[in-house]
């Protein structure tokens, strides 16, 4: 899988852009600030429909960007795509909201075409597969479990339309259910039919959590026999990392998506009174989390800043395996500013990946001192300033 060209209107700091792209590794070098990193970000943008860096849409929208014929200032996102099934086109239109006198909001609309047809966001999402590295990417380790949480979702998102459809349908559910507990919880409703008022709800969020369980645990194995080398080689040490998913409840031996929603719903039922008292859902995918012990040391907890880097390193490079022994077809690999944040020997496997026949790479640096002479001969420099590449 490959991005040939890459085009941008008001996106961030950049006006206009049309980028032709090589197939294989792109650095893209200038001070801070520049713009290198808004090219990862439109790209990961295009394969996920979310920002790595903003939580509001609007934010995508270039600061100087005019409103033109009373149509409101927006952005423009453009992608020609060849993948191993043919050629594709993909767009997004991010436009800021007025209100009623035309004045701008802080909301904004965003606009999906596939092959210049209109679609939902969700119809986008594994169109292009991408795997970022940042040099955040320690907080899959060291930080919260709605990191780790995220991590999978994204990879199996964008490997099956059925997962991302499956995850926003149980999101919904469980905001839906948490609205209900909570009015009990604030005796805004009568408590006398509880379980009759929980019932469709209880049914429709066991059957996709089922789904999104099997799903994970499926993957969680797969990475399991990925990263194990993989981590032995990046961190110089004998024991492989082990990745165990921890679910919110005891799964014992359940493991398809039947069985898994089976158990669910016994649980539900065992924890409705907590459930009532606390006023939200209790177990479920959305509270699960992830471990990552090598030999019986949790690196999450008790790792070293080098060896929590090497399972950071480790997680996203199985991410990318993962993609490419699924689909059979690797994703874009976008590294912003990776190497600055490594030493020697993970640079050198970090480079190594990218270097993979059939891998288009996209990588970030403030200047050129990381490299080695012989390593950008081969490849494709780009120099950025100020919202303009050269």
């Amino acid at each position: 899988m490959e991005v040939t060209r890459l085009s941008l209107r008001d996106f961030r700091n950049y006006q206009h852009l049309d980028l032709p792209l090589s197939p294989e590794i792109t650095l893209l070098y200038g001070p801070n600030a520049a713009g290198k990193t808004s090219v990862l970000e439109a790209l990961f943008y295009l394969a996920t429909t979310r920002s790595p860096r903003v939580g509001a849409d609007r934010e995508l929208v270039r600061w100087e960007a005019e409103a033109e014929a009373g149509v409101p200032p927006f952005a423009r996102v453009f992608a020609e795509i060849q993948r191993l099934t043919g050629h594709m086109r993909l767009e997004v239109i991010v436009q800021r909201r007025t209100d009623e006198d035309g004045q701008l909001t802080n909301t904004a609309s965003k606009l999906v075409r596939i092959d210049r047809r209109p679609a939902r966001a969700l119809d986008l999402v594994g169109q292009l597969r991408v795997v970022l590295f940042t040099p955040a990417d320690l907080v899959l380790v060291d930080g919260p479990p709605a990191e780790r949480r995220r991590y999978l979702d994204i990879t199996l998102s964008q490997l099956d339309p059925h997962y991302v459809r499956t995850l926003a349908h149980y999101q919904k559910i469980v905001q839906q259910r948490n609205s209900l507990l909570r009015a009990w919880r604030e005796r805004r409703r009568s408590p006398r039919a509880v379980d009759d008022e929980l019932g469709y709800w209880d049914q429709e969020m066991t059957a996709a959590a089922g789904y999104l369980l099997a799903e994970r645990l499926r993957a969680v194995g797969e990475l399991n026999a990925l990263v194990g080398p993989l981590f032995q080689a990046i961190s110089g040490g004998t024991t492989p990392l082990s990745i165990d998913y921890l679910p919110s409840l005891a799964l014992h031996e359940a493991r398809d998506a039947g069985s898994l929603a089976h158990r669910l719903m016994q649980e539900l039922r065992n924890h409705r009174r907590d459930e009532l008292a606390r006023g939200q859902t209790l177990l479920g995918p959305h509270r699960d989390d992830l471990s990552f012990t090598v030999g019986a040391v949790n690196l999450g907890r008790y790792g070293s800043r080098g060896q929590q880097r090497s399972v950071a390193l480790t997680l996203k490079l199985g991410e990318a395996a993962l993609m490419r022994q699924r689909a059979g077809d690797a994703p874009v690999l976008l590294l912003d500013d990776m190497l600055s944040e490594l030493d020697a020997q993970r640079r050198a496997h970090l480079l190594e990946a990218v270097s993979l026949p059939g891998q288009q790479t996209l990588l970030t640096a403030t200047d050129l001192a990381d490299f080695r002479p012989e390593f950008l001969t081969k490849i494709t420099r780009l120099r950025v300033e100020e919202g303009r590449i050269y």
